[in-house]
C-alpha cells in the first residue's frame, strides 16, 4: 500500500497534540513539501532531539503565535532565514546553529585563503636537473633547432 507524502503529513497534523513539558532550548528550521514552491516550518526540542511543532508555512506571525502557546523556551537555534529571525523575537534569544557556523566558517577561510592565495604561495628552488628539463621542454615547444636547444652538463 503505497502513501503520498501529503497524505503522511495531512494525518500526522490531524493528531491531537501530546502533552509534553516545555522545552527550553528549540531549534528552528523550514521543511518542503514541493521543493521550490510548499515550505513549512518544524520546531525541534534542541535536548531531545524530538520534533515539537509543523507549521503549515513559513510565516514569521505563525511563527511567533506558535511560540509564544510554549512560554518555557529561552533559546531558539536557528539559521539565518529573515522570518525565523522576525518570528524569533518572541522572548527567546536566538543563537545560530551548529552547521550554519561551520559552513560559514568553511567559506570564510575559503575565501580568504583565495584572497591571499598569492601571499601563502612558497617559492622552492628546483633542483638543477628539473631546471634543465624544463628549460629543454621550453625550448622544444619553442621550435628551437637542436643545435640551440640547451645540453646536458655533467
Amino acid at each position: 500500500m503505497s502513501v503520498s507524502r501529503n497524505t503522511i503529513l495531512r494525518l500526522l497534523d490531524a493528531l491531537p497534540e501530546p502533552e509534553t513539558p516545555s522545552p527550553q532550548v528549540v531549534g528552528i528550521d523550514e521543511y518542503a513539501t514541493r521543493k521550490g514552491r510548499v515550505y513549512g516550518t518544524v520546531l525541534v526540542d534542541v535536548e531531545t532531539r524530538r520534533p515539537l511543532d509543523l507549521l503549515p508555512d513559513r510565516e514569521a506571525s505563525s511563527l511567533a503565535e506558535r511560540l509564544t502557546k510554549r512560554p518555557g523556551i529561552e533559546v531558539g537555534c536557528r539559521d539565518r532565514a529573515p522570518f525565523s529571525a522576525e518570528g524569533a523575537t518572541a522572548g527567546a534569544t536566538q543563537v545560530a546553529d551548529r552547521w550554519h557556523l561551520w559552513n560559514n566558517l568553511g567559506q570564510a577561510a575559503e575565501r580568504a585563503v583565495a584572497r591571499h592565495r598569492q601571499c601563502l604561495r612558497v617559492r622552492i628552488p628546483e633542483p638543477a636537473e628539473e631546471q634543465r628539463v624544463r628549460r629543454a621542454h621550453s625550448a622544444r615547444r619553442a621550435g628551437l633547432p637542436l643545435a640551440e636547444r640547451p645540453v646536458r652538463q655533467p
